[in-house]
């Protein structure tokens, strides 16, 4: 009986432990992180915006980034000095995605380091005013 109980407390700690681990490597911050970009890009949520700006003024805007990438040698494995994403052009600069700016596509941009830039969440569709 005594034997029973100790493999029952045994087996309730292991478990424990074990529960402890499993739910400190699937809820970590990063990987709670990981999980929200996960969930973020396959469900479309992607109304990041990206500003470019030279010498103080808007030069250009992009709706519905889902992230910046910066960029890393195929070879040297070493960042190189930019930074690229895809996202809508707002051509007219006007704050809305325009149905004839979004029937050309997502475009491919690239950012330089040192460029001024902004990259934020809009929480709300560009596509709608």
């Amino acid at each position: 009986m005594l034997r029973k109980i100790a493999l029952i407390l045994i087996l309730i700690v292991v478990l424990l432990l074990g529960g402890f681990l499993v739910f400190r490597y699937v809820f970590s911050p990063e990987r709670m992180n990981q999980i929200g970009r996960t969930v973020s890009t396959t469900f479309g949520f992607d109304y990041g915006v990206v500003e470019y700006y030279s010498m103080g003024r808007l030069v250009a805007r992009f709706f519905n980034v889902e992230k910046l990438t910066t960029a890393t040698g195929t070879y040297e494995n070493q960042t190189r000095p930019y930074r690229f994403g895809y996202g809508y052009r707002d051509i007219n600069l006007d704050g809305f995605l325009d149905p004839d700016e979004a029937t050309l596509g997502k475009a491919y941009f690239e950012i330089p380091v040192y460029a001024d830039y902004l990259y934020y969440d809009a929480k709300r569709d560009p596509r709608k005013p």
